[in-house]
């Protein structure tokens, strides 16, 4: 069997370019990459791909660490405005716990008859730098809510429901 050298190397010579553009492409690729191979070749051997992008959500962070503190058999009220779904985001993560939602702008009667009736053991803010609304407020000068020392993007207070008395009227 003789083999003879094709008569029109054109096809090879298209393939051979075609195999060497694709080398430099996967090269650039990896030189583009190199930072990041070392942290996505951990994250598929320990199969933990999927957690990446709530580890670095600094609201997801803070939520973790809220449900190792409040305890799973306790209820929570959670002071949001419904406006950017953080409310959802938190029940999904704090679960086991009973869940209320009010206004942050609610005032001392709804919050004070909605603590007393639920027996609600801490008050979450999503948003913890704007000044608080009226009827956290009086809960405050009340004494019977105090802020717990966890860093995060939002505040929680512990309560007292105990302390909260007096009519519920506007």
């Amino acid at each position: 069997m003789n083999l003879k050298p094709p008569t029109h190397p054109g096809p090879y010579r298209l393939l051979r370019v075609v195999l060497v553009l694709f080398g430099l492409q996967l090269a650039w690729l990896a030189w583009l990459l190199h930072k990041d191979l070392a942290d996505l070749t951990r994250r598929l051997w320990s199969r933990t791909w999927g957690t990446a992008v709530r580890q670095e959500d600094p609201f997801y962070r803070w939520l973790a660490d809220l449900s190792r503190v409040i305890p799973p058999e306790s209820t929570y009220l959670f002071l949001d405005n419904y406006e950017a779904g953080k409310e959802i985001e938190a029940r999904y993560h704090l679960f086991p716990r009973e869940h209320l939602l009010l206004l942050p702008a609610s005032p001392p009667s709804l919050m004070f008859h909605v603590l007393k009736q639920h027996q609600v053991s801490y008050l979450i803010r999503r948003d913890g730098e704007p000044p608080p609304g009226p009827g956290l407020q009086a809960l405050l000068d009340l004494g019977a809510a105090k802020p717990l020392n966890l860093p995060g993007t939002g505040q929680v207070l512990r309560v007292d429901p105990q302390l909260v008395s007096g009519g519920f009227y506007d």
